[in-house]
């Protein structure tokens, strides 16, 4: 296969990442035994290390790097402690939220997929601390009841189960058959899409789920496409991440004929190239999908891209720097949105420690919207700004912070009410960008 070379090298690259992985997790972190006394912590809960997580953690220090810089939260440093768990299970995160709430973290920041964060919010909340996630967008964390703990700087889902039944009848496809993995993501995006597309007029004639496993190299979908393809649907929906995407349409290839080819569209989970080295070129070639994007022509995203790329150039750690050449072998550049929105949620943070004087956790989240709305004589406060802020804030007056990710304006469930999505399609085995749905 004309990968193989390739895999070969990435294999190699990812079993020195992981080798170092229990060395390489904690670098440049401050122990509870050595953390300044005058810090506040927020801890960080990742799943397995990534590419993508790497350019998020990377984004976090940015911030909290700017915001000590600026004087941190009224003279006290604010330190970013970050725990990776041994893989993407929900159910092992327990103890590394558990380390962080115990080592004096006021907040935790949630990635590695809407399964931990549902864990993560379901264990902080029981002990009264915040929860933030800047990657998490199951519509099951807006309804979680959470005693106004738990917020997110990305939309949920349910904007873009709308976006993609929209563009799915635009492209006049009337049966769609879904395959969506079974975790909080998978289906509660499943789920918002069925309902949105049937508002359509359109019918989902198949909805199947598979397994959130570790590994799919040897999981067998038979069961789950001879179902999924019975019914002949226009179009097929795959709600998934990268090795089962790829696997799942690689395995399709049989179903397929002169007389059927369904329209392929995928989700932000796809939009990696992962999914493509796992994929079967043939067949993935013309699929489209949809992917959160920071608005086009925005400055605040400039900027931050701009001051991102400083300082990732100034320094990395060497996990870093792996997960940055394993995505460099790979020819494409993950999305900098995420780094964006988990840049934000550091902000949005503590910019409502300023305002509400406090680091008690019932404190901040009451500030969290009078920092982030377009009230009366609020001030815009912009990326790299934290100085001009606390100045503002310790004058009294109202400030108004519009993210790098785009403005974050934080409705009553403490989610952001507006963003956009890039559509994405492949082709040439690459992703190539035909256009934007912006909400509302």
């Amino acid at each position: 296969m004309q990968h193989s070379w390739l895999l070969r090298s990435l294999m190699g690259i990812i079993t020195l990442t992981y080798c170092l992985h229990p060395y390489i997790s904690t670098a440049n972190q401050p122990s509870p035994q050595n953390t300044p006394k005058d810090s506040i912590i927020i801890g960080v809960s990742m799943g397995a290390t990534t590419p993508t997580g790497a350019t998020t953690v990377r984004s976090m220090r940015m911030a909290v790097e700017e915001i000590n810089a600026a004087g941190g939260i009224g003279g006290k440093t604010l330190v970013l402690r970050v725990h990776y768990g041994q893989n993407k299970d929900a159910a092992n995160m327990d103890k590394t939220i558990y380390d962080l709430i115990i080592g004096g973290a006021v907040c935790i920041l949630s990635g590695g997929g809407s399964a931990n964060t549902f864990r993560a919010a379901q264990i902080a909340i029981s002990k009264g601390i915040m929860v933030i996630t800047a990657a998490s967008t199951s519509p099951r964390i807006s309804e979680f009841p959470d005693n106004n703990l738990v917020w997110r700087t990305i939309p949920s889902d349910i904007f873009q189960a709308n976006a993609a039944a929209d563009i799915l009848f635009k492209k006049k496809h009337k049966t769609v058959g879904v395959i969506a993995i079974n975790n909080t993501y998978g289906t509660s995006l499943a789920s918002a899409f069925t309902k949105a597309f049937q508002k359509t007029g359109g019918k989902v004639v198949a909805s199947l789920s598979y397994p959130d496993i570790n590994f799919y190299e040897n999981f067998n979908f038979k069961t789950q496409l001879d179902s999924l393809y019975a019914r002949k649907p226009s179009a097929i929906y795959v709600i998934s991440y990268n090795d089962d995407g790829g696997k799942i349409l690689t395995d399709s290839k049989g179903y397929f004929s002169a007389a059927y080819k369904p329209f392929l569209f995928g989700c932000d989970g796809n939009y990696n190239n992962d999914f493509l080295v796992a994929a079967e070129p043939s067949v993935v070639e013309g699929m489209e999908g949809l992917s959160f994007v920071h608005p086009a022509k925005y400055a605040n995203y400039n900027t931050f891209s701009r001051k991102f790329k400083e300082y990732t150039q100034r320094g990395a750690e060497i996990s870093d720097l792996a997960n940055s050449t394993l995505t460099n072998m790979l020819e494409a550049e993950s999305t900098n949105s995420y780094a964006a929105t988990s840049y934000d949620a550091i902000y949005t943070v503590a910019l409502a420690m300023l305002k509400a004087g406090s680091t008690k956790p019932a404190d901040i989240v009451k500030q969290m919207p009078a920092i982030s709305r377009a009230s009366k004589g609020a001030v815009v406060i912009n990326v790299g700004e934290f100085a001009k802020a606390a100045a503002l804030l310790k004058q009294g007056k109202a400030i108004n912070y519009e993210g790098a990710s785009g403005p974050v304006d934080f409705d009553a469930k403490g989610d952001v009410s507006h963003g956009n999505y890039m559509v994405w399609r492949i082709t040439g085995g690459k992703f190539i960008e035909v256009g934007t749905v912006a909400f509302p």
